[in-house]
């Protein structure tokens, strides 16, 4: 049976410093809280859903040793900063042109065909999938916490990824449900709910300018 995972006094630093990282904020967190102020609870929940779908497929890839091509080929590397920069362009393009949809009182969203739950994760699962940051972020974060041997390297890599997933889901859980009270409870004005839409398209897009000009 190989070791899953490492020994406590690695696994609780892990933990914590896994928790703190999914407190920062960033384009993930950005996009969990326009979902969940635009859409809803539901959405919000979904895109986490998505976004660490996504973030888990970067960890599997730094296990099997994929990650390390972005670390070495600058074409493999330029290739999806662009695509992930694109991407963040689009998204922040579609919270400006495309109005709140409608809230029940409880602040859920009444889904129309447009936003169906798969297209909600696949975003999210996006937003991670196309930043070669979150690759390199995972190959130089979770060997820091292996102690395995070398023929469970691979498995406990997964397995810290994964953990370190649900624990950042747990955090978007939470981060969700504050939001989410607090945009049922505040009746905004179609002017603040506007302001809050360029305010959010102009971060998503700042992100995006970082991304396409960060080196390798």
């Amino acid at each position: 049976m190989p070791q899953l995972l490492p020994d406590l006094s690695l696994l609780i630093p892990f933990i914590l410093a896994g928790i703190a990282l999914n407190l920062t904020p960033g384009v993930d967190m950005a996009y969990v809280l326009t979902k969940t102020t635009h859409q809803g609870k539901k959405a919000g929940l979904l895109a986490a859903l998505g976004i660490s779908l996504g973030s888990m497929v970067h960890a599997t890839a730094s296990a099997l040793g994929i990650s390390a091509l972005l670390a070495t080929s600058e074409t493999a590397f330029l290739t999806l900063k662009i695509a992930g920069a694109i991407y963040l362009f689009y998204i922040a393009y579609k919270i400006l042109t495309t109005p709140p949809q409608s809230l029940t009182e409880n602040g859920e969203q009444l889904y129309s065909s447009k936003y169906k739950n798969g297209r909600i994760i696949m975003e999210g699962a996006m937003t991670n999938l196309l930043n070669p940051k979150i690759g390199l972020f995972m190959l130089a974060f979770l060997p820091q916490f292996i102690d395995a041997a070398p023929q469970d390297v691979v498995w406990q890599t997964l397995a810290l990824g994964l953990l370190f997933n649900i624990n950042g889901y747990i955090v978007f859980v939470v981060l969700i449900t504050l939001t989410s009270l607090a945009a049922a409870k505040i009746k905004a004005s179609k002017r603040i709910k506007t302001l809050l839409r360029w305010i959010t398209a102009t971060i998503l897009g700042g992100m995006a300018i970082r991304i396409a000009f960060t080196n390798n």
